[in-house]
């Protein structure tokens, strides 16, 4: 328990630094109902970033959406089609360790049945129950409005038709990100969270949040809070069974998905990532991903590491003896663009001789027929990007060239390293 500790925090102004009183499980001013209108009335709370970026931002759908198997305390959804569902526990509570992480699932898989329709459904009734209107069997929840949409519409990432599209895909294939927030996880919650990932289930993301509250002792009985991810595990995929009519055994064909590892079996394929993937194959076809994909792989063994953002992917290397971060390309979802203006960057920050990065520049524009190195200079110091005529170069003109690619790569990552001996030995 030791180990997951929260240091204090301490209140700091002229007087010195004063120690924050930790807020006990069993301290009866503290409500669910209050916990949950905390996290709803404030997304900000929840780091998603540490968790799965694509689930952010986080925009407040619902409190208590009603479900088939309940109500769900907390509904997210993120302006690209995401949904989180939270369940809220203050662990002072004797069923919080017996049933928290089962109701969760519950949830789940009662809204995998869902159409975009029936989440606006359950979105209206939400409000009719809220407002004390009737909402019994004879009364019909009816409007055309979407309650939804004007939720999400203001943000640049959104657009509608894609938006829509995502939401109604999620939720057949159970893809959510599941958060259980408490006060204070208990460890027995931690251990049964662990279990997940060994048993066949939706494709969800889960994690654990606990969020720790600090008197401040100001008059207006404000508080600190102090949220941190306790645990995430992997996403949970199921394989895809096939029938033909009329059966026999040589038509039954079972397709798992790629296997992905946790945090302790190597890689893992984050849901942010596989979201990555699907817009490029929007712009670029799937038999390109497929190829990235692989590149990818081959891209971890000699010691590349792909990172995933919200909207693109970077292959960083990490110079062994100092720590120091290159990155060797950032790939956008929209188009695939491969953007190379960083390399230049790294090696001046790393005081390791830029034209190396040059070099690795100019073999990856030579892969791909009529594309020329552009160079724009700020403040006196060189930005390269790759254009084919007037577009910036994409996967689609590179993967057909991958292993070349895979080799440059290679040769900057040797030529980086001696760079770096040899500037330390200057």
């Amino acid at each position: 328990m030791h180990a997951r500790q929260f240091c204090t925090p301490h209140l700091v102004n002229a007087n010195g630094a004063t120690p924050l009183e930790r807020v006990v499980f069993d301290d009866r001013s503290i409500r669910e109902g209050w916990f949950q209108d905390l996290l709803y009335k404030n997304p900000s709370l929840i780091p998603i970033d540490e968790i799965e970026e694509v689930f952010g931002p986080l925009v407040a759908v619902a409190r208590e959406l009603p479900t088939e198997a309940g109500p769900v305390d907390v509904v997210y959804v993120s302006p690209r089609g995401y949904i989180t569902l939270v369940e809220t526990k203050l662990f002072r509570n004797p069923e919080a360790r017996r049933e928290v992480v089962a109701q969760i699932l519950d949830y789940a898989s009662a809204m995998s049945g869902w159409t975009y329709q029936d989440f606006c459904y359950a979105v209206r009734l939400k409000r009719r129950i809220d407002d004390g209107r009737p909402t019994g069997p004879s009364t019909p929840i009816e409007g055309d409005d979407d309650p939804i949409l004007p939720l999400v519409r203001d943000h640049p990432d959104f657009e509608e038709a894609r938006f829509i599209d995502a939401v109604t895909k999620n939720l057949a294939q159970g893809r959510f990100l599941l958060l259980v927030a408490g006060d204070g996880i208990q460890h027995g919650v931690e251990q049964l969270a662990d279990t997940l990932a060994a048993a066949p289930a939706l494709g969800f993301t889960f994690a654990l949040l606990e969020v720790a509250l600090f008197k401040t002792g100001a008059a207006d009985k404000s508080m600190v809070a102090q949220p941190r991810v306790l645990a995430r595990t992997r996403e949970i995929v199921r394989a895809v069974v096939e029938l033909r009519a009329p059966l026999a055994p040589k038509d039954v064909a079972v397709r798992l998905p790629e296997v992905v590892y946790g945090d302790d079996g190597g890689k893992r394929r984050r849901l942010t990532e596989e979201a990555m993937f699907e817009t490029i194959a929007e712009s670029l076809g799937a038999p390109v991903v497929e190829q990235f994909r692989t590149f990818l792989r081959e891209c971890e063994k000699i010691g590349i590491e792909p990172e995933a953002r919200s909207s693109s992917i970077s292959l960083f290397w990490y110079e062994p003896n100092t720590g120091r971060r290159f990155s060797f390309a950032s790939i956008y979802a929209e188009g695939g663009v491969v953007d190379l203006r960083f390399v230049l960057h790294n090696y001046r920050k790393s005081g390791i001789d830029e034209k190396i990065g040059m070099e690795y520049v100019n073999a990856v524009a030579a892969l791909v027929s009529g594309a020329k190195v552009m160079e724009n200079f700020k403040e006196g110091k060189a930005w390269t990007r790759v254009f084919v005529g007037s577009r910036e170069i994409t996967l689609a003109d590179l993967m057909p060239r991958s292993a070349d690619w895979l080799s440059s790569l290679a040769s900057v990552i040797s030529k980086t390293e001696q760079g770096g001996a040899a500037a330390r030995t200057e």
